[in-house]
C-alpha cells in the first residue's frame, strides 16, 4: 500500500478565537475543525500519518505538540495585521522541507488547507501550485462578495480587485474543494472548472444516532409533556436571527402552548433578555450554554428546531437534529438548502422574515410520523471520512 502523509493546516492564528481571559491555546487547537477531522481520519484510517499545522501569533519560535497520534506544529507569524491577513514564512520553508522530502522517500503528500479566502492560503495555492492541494471551505467569502458584506472595507476597494485577480490565477491550482454553500460551489465551478468541487461539512457523532424518547427527556429535564418546545442551538447574536426569532416569538405569544428554549450564549444575550423581559414573553427562555448529555436531551425533547441566520456555512445543529428525528425551520443562507429537502426533513425560509418563522412553526407542529433521521446517515463521521480518504487517494 502506498504511504500518504497527511498535512492539515489551519487557516489563521488559533489565538485570535482566544476569549478574555482564557489561556488553554491547546485545548482550543483541539476543538478545530480541522483537529476534529484528523482525529476522524486516524480512527478509521490508522496507517496514515497525520500532522495539524498553523500560523500562531503569539509565539516566537516553533512549538508542537502529539495528542492521538496526530503531531501538531505552529510556526510563528510574519505578518498579522488582523485576522485572515497572517502568514508564516517559517511555515512556509518548512513546508517546502516536507515537499522535497516526499518526493525524495517516495510518499504521497497531501496539503489539506483549511479555508482558501486568506493570505495565508493564497500564498500556499501560489507557491506549491504543483503539490496535491485539496481545500475545505469553512465559510469565508471571496475577495468581491466579501467587499459587498463589509461596507466598511469600501475604501480598500483597490486590494479586494487585486485580491479577485489573485484569487481567479492561484485557485485552479486546487485539485479538489470541500465547500459548505450553493454560492461558494458556483464561484468555484466558474473560476477552477477543472477543479473537484464538493459539498461536505463537519461530521456528527454516533451519539446523536441513538433515540431517547421524548417524554422520557422531558422528564429528566422537567419540561411540561404537554408543550409543543421549539429549541434554538447557537450563538446569541443578531447574525444567528436570535431578534428575528424573538419578533415570531411576539407574534406567537397567544399560542400558550408554544414554548421557545434558547441554548447558548453571545455578546448581545443581555439585549435580547431585555426584549423578552420589556415583551413579558414568558414563552421564551434562556438556557444558557448545553453541551453533552444535555444537549442530547433537549434535541430529543423539542419538536422542532429553529435556526433563522442571515449568515451560515453548514450548520451542524441542523444535521444533530436530523439525527435526533427532529425536523428543522432554518433560512436559505449558506449551504441550508444542500442540507434540508423543503418539506420533507424541514422548512427553508428567507432571513429576517418574522412571519416566515411563524407560519413555519404553524406548519411544522403539524408534521407526523417523518423519517427525518435518514436524511442525517451522511453526514455520520464514518461516511464524511471515507469520502475525504477517496480523495485524497485518486488526486
Amino acid at each position: 500500500m502506498e504511504r500518504l502523509k497527511l498535512i492539515k493546516i489551519a487557516h489563521c492564528s488559533h489565538s485570535y478565537f482566544l476569549g478574555e481571559g482564557e489561556r488553554d491555546l491547546k485545548k482550543l487547537v483541539l476543538n478545530d475543525w480541522y483537529a476534529k477531522t484528523a482525529r476522524q481520519i486516524k480512527k478509521y484510517n490508522p496507517e496514515i500519518e497525520i500532522e495539524c499545522w498553523a500560523p500562531e501569533k503569539i509565539y516566537k519560535k516553533d512549538e508542537e505538540f502529539i495528542d492521538a497520534e496526530i503531531k501538531y506544529r505552529f510556526f510563528p507569524v510574519t505578518f498579522s495585521p488582523v485576522y485572515a491577513l497572517d502568514f508564516s514564512i517559517p511555515m512556509l520553508k518548512e513546508l517546502k522541507k516536507e515537499i522535497e522530502k516526499s518526493k525524495k522517500e517516495n510518499y504521497k503528500l497531501i496539503i489539506h488547507i483549511h479555508e482558501i479566502h486568506n493570505l495565508h492560503g493564497l500564498l500556499i495555492a501560489s507557491f506549491f501550485g504543483k503539490e496535491k492541494l485539496i481545500v475545505q471551505h469553512h465559510g469565508g467569502s471571496w475577495p468581491m462578495k466579501h467587499l459587498m458584506q463589509t461596507k466598511r472595507y469600501k475604501l480598500f476597494f483597490p486590494l479586494f480587485i487585486l485580491g479577485q485577480i489573485w484569487e481567479n490565477i492561484v485557485l485552479k491550482n486546487i485539485k479538489c474543494f470541500f465547500v459548505l454553500s450553493k454560492d461558494e460551489m458556483n464561484y468555484l465551478n466558474k473560476v477552477a472548472p477543472k477543479s473537484k468541487v464538493i459539498f461536505q461539512t463537519m461530521g456528527i457523532e454516533d451519539e446523536y444516532f441513538k433515540t431517547i424518547d421524548k417524554k422520557t427527556a422531558r422528564k429528566k429535564l422537567h419540561l411540561k409533556q404537554d408543550k409543543k418546545i421549539l429549541l434554538f442551538l447557537g450563538r446569541i447574536n443578531q447574525v444567528k436571527g436570535v431578534g428575528t426569532l424573538l419578533e415570531a416569538m411576539l407574534k406567537l405569544k397567544d399560542k400558550k402552548d408554544i414554548e421557545l428554549k434558547i441554548a447558548g450564549f453571545g455578546p448581545e444575550e443581555e439585549k435580547f433578555k431585555n426584549y423578552v423581559k420589556e415583551n413579558e414573553l414568558k414563552n421564551v427562555e434562556f438556557l444558557g450554554g448545553v453541551f453533552g448529555d444535555k444537549k442530547l436531551l433537549y434535541l430529543s425533547a423539542a419538536d422542532a428546531l429553529v435556526l433563522p441566520s442571515s449568515k451560515e456555512g453548514a450548520p451542524v445543529s441542523v444535521m444533530e437534529a436530523m439525527a435526533k428525528n427532529l425536523p428543522s425551520i432554518a433560512t436559505n443562507v449558506g449551504g441550508v438548502s444542500l442540507m434540508i429537502e423543503n418539506g420533507q426533513n424541514g422548512l427553508v425560509i428567507n432571513p429576517r422574515k418574522p412571519d416566515e418563522i411563524v407560519n413555519a412553526v404553524n406548519e411544522i407542529l403539524a408534521w407526523k410520523g417523518k423519517n427525518i433521521r435518514k436524511y442525517a446517515e451522511k453526514y455520520k463521521w464514518k461516511e464524511i471520512i471515507k469520502n475525504t480518504v477517496e480523495n485524497y487517494k485518486i488526486i
